[in-house]
């Protein structure tokens, strides 16, 4: 059975075959200690009976205005061991982290992914979030990718109002605009 705690400091350099994963986007050491310290809440990490780390979720959550009725998580980096996927596991960390933003009182959670990751756009389908539009050429590479923008309203939004604010046209954003970017 698979447990969740909050992720702790040394999990850093216990989680390399996660992070290393074909389907997880890799980012810097920094970025990582980062949301850890300012967003400790929405770091949390699924382990196995053993205690060995299968997976992890880190968040955040902002205003992106003065206006509280902005404030809202975001999804920047999900993963689950390729040996404890399809056991539910990504669902469950991101149901923790809506319950989690649900307590802050967040409108909504958003969250990009590779427009090629089709499990995971059907993993975000059957929990309710709504494809709100494609980031073209967000991930760098080659070739470049472009990548789905995914919201879901929180429990607040009781009518769906960011869903109805929110852009639907498609974008190239830039490197002042990304959520992900430190």
């Amino acid at each position: 059975m698979t447990s969740l705690r909050a992720l702790q400091l040394d999990d850093l350099f216990k989680f390399n075959a996660l992070v290393f994963d074909p389907l997880t986007e890799v980012y810097h050491l920094g970025f990582f200690l980062r949301h850890l310290a300012l967003w400790p809440e929405l770091a949390v990490a699924a382990t196995a009976p053993d205690g060995q780390l299968v997976g992890f979720i880190f968040g955040k959550c902002f205003n992106k205005f003065t206006d509280s009725s902005q404030l809202h998580g975001h999804v920047c980096s999900l993963t689950v061991s390729a040996d404890y996927r399809r056991l539910s596991i990504a669902s469950l960390l991101m149901k923790y982290f809506a319950h989690i933003l649900d307590l802050k009182y967040a409108w909504y959670v958003d969250l990009f992914l590779r427009c090629s990751n089709q499990s995971a756009l059907k993993l975000y389908c059957a929990l309710g979030y709504t494809l709100r539009r494609v980031l073209l050429d967000y991930y760098p590479g080659n070739p470049e990718e472009d990548a789905y923008d995914m919201m879901m309203p929180l429990s607040v939004d009781v009518n769906g109002i960011s869903l109805s604010q929110a852009s639907r046209e498609s974008v190239r954003l830039s490197s002042d605009d990304s959520d992900d970017d430190y």
